[in-house]
């Protein structure tokens, strides 16, 4: 048996005894979970529920997409195609009995049984999260040596979608009356849109999100990878499940599972070599926090042309009620700008539900590593341009124009 063999037994059956304390007759239900998460909800109930039917329960409440009810036999009950993995309901239950879906067992299983590579797809929010020595170089050496062939910081992603929705906004936006909804990042934003705000579709961009674009590149120029990203975000695992998209990502493990996965393997920080290959812009990491995805459309639009009379004038919301009130201002006529930027979280994804950090110090880290980005914008990243021409093409426009790999029907 390898190292890998004995983490991965060890890591599920941690799992198992963590999460079936108190209950009974758990365990099997919660072992195939864990083994396969993909064939399960994205919130498991791990207790029996203790709300009286028919009266307001705190999970209930907190949902703001309808997606729990109760009945008597059962008690809560889901509904898998409403839930876009928000996790409020998680936070909102006062005995634990809600748990979010988990997919570190897979991975483990991938890392140590996969014949081709696995790659790890890291967040923007990454910066700080497990401490303030862990450097991207280190972070990209400690993956290895847990076994991932590489890690790529999907920010890299960010710049080039950071790209099409400048070319989109240039071509689309010409008149006052024009706007522009963006599609990157968040899929609880999305979900919003599609499922309670259908009439604005029309002014969204059809641009995966950074994740699918990631791993829709790594496939494409090694068919046999798995791709794993990694984030702050339960979200996530509902967009890696949509079935226009589900091509790109593998498997979404959060901050939190990496963080146990070294806490297993016991990697030392305070020691380990950095391999540094800086792959975003400031632009791509500043996706990770509230306004980040409209101030790199604002640049970037000025860069394609200064002189354009109609400028970018980007309104921005985070978490779910002002998101749904930005919207509702635009259905009623009240709209201030022409880019809208919504994220579902508050501080955006570094108030994820899986950060380890508090968003605002988290927002500082990610702010202090844009700084030290060796390129302002997406236009100066010669990372992207080397993805652009592996993937066959001169330019980002002319990839952008010509190919299909970086679009989706949100409809």
């Amino acid at each position: 048996m390898t190292e890998l063999d004995k983490l991965y037994h060890q890591m599920l059956q941690a799992e198992i005894n963590e999460d079936t304390v108190g209950t009974e007759h758990a365990e099997p239900h919660l072992m195939h979970c864990l083994e396969n998460p993909k064939e399960e909800p994205l919130v498991w109930r791990i207790k029996p529920c203790i709300c009286p039917p028919g009266k307001d329960a705190p999970c209930e409440n907190s949902c703001a997409w309808d997606a729990i009810s109760f009945t008597e036999k059962t008690g809560i009950s889901i509904d898998t195609k409403k839930c876009v993995g928000c996790a409020a309901c998680v936070d909102a239950c006062k005995i634990g009995a809600l748990q979010t879906g988990k997919d570190l067992i897979p991975v483990l299983r991938d890392l140590h049984g996969h014949n081709g590579p696995v790659y790890a797809l890291i967040a923007p929010a990454f910066s700080g999260q497990f401490g303030e020595k862990v450097t991207a170089g280190k972070l990209r050496t400690a993956l290895k040596k847990t076994g991932f062939s590489g890690m790529i910081e999907v920010a890299a992603f960010a710049d080039i979608l950071t790209f099409k929705e400048s070319l989109e906004f240039d071509e689309r936006i010409n008149s006052e009356s024009d706007f522009q909804l963006t599609s990157c990042c968040c899929p609880m934003w999305i979900a919003m849109i599609r499922k309670q705000f259908h009439t604005l579709l029309p002014n969204v961009t059809g641009a995966v999100s950074p994740m699918i674009a990631g791993g829709r590149t790594v496939k494409a120029l090694h068919p046999d990878a798995v791709t794993v990203f990694i984030g702050p975000c339960i979200a996530k695992k509902a967009e890696r499940r949509e079935a226009d998209i589900a091509d790109a990502i593998d498997h979404v493990i959060t901050f939190q599972e990496l963080h146990d996965l070294f806490e297993a393997t016991d990697i030392d920080f305070d020691t380990i070599e950095e391999e540094n290959v800086p792959h975003a812009s400031a632009s791509g990491i500043r996706y990770a926090r509230c306004g980040g995805v409209a101030e790199a459309v604002k640049k970037s639009v000025n860069k394609l042309d200064p002189d354009r009379k109609i400028k970018v004038q980007a309104h921005c919301a985070d978490g779910v009620p002002d998101c749904k009130a930005m919207i509702q201002d635009i259905l009623n006529g009240k709209r201030e700008g022409n880019f809208f930027e919504g994220m579902g979280c508050r501080g955006g994804c570094v108030g994820g539900p899986k950060a380890i950090l508090p968003k605002e110090e988290g927002k500082e880290c990610v702010n202090a590593y844009s700084d030290k980005a060796p390129f302002e914008t997406p236009m100066e990243n010669p990372y992207v341009i080397e993805l652009i021409k592996q993937l066959g093409f001169g330019t980002i426009e002319e990839f952008l124009k010509n190919s299909t790999m970086f679009n989706r029907d949100i409809s």
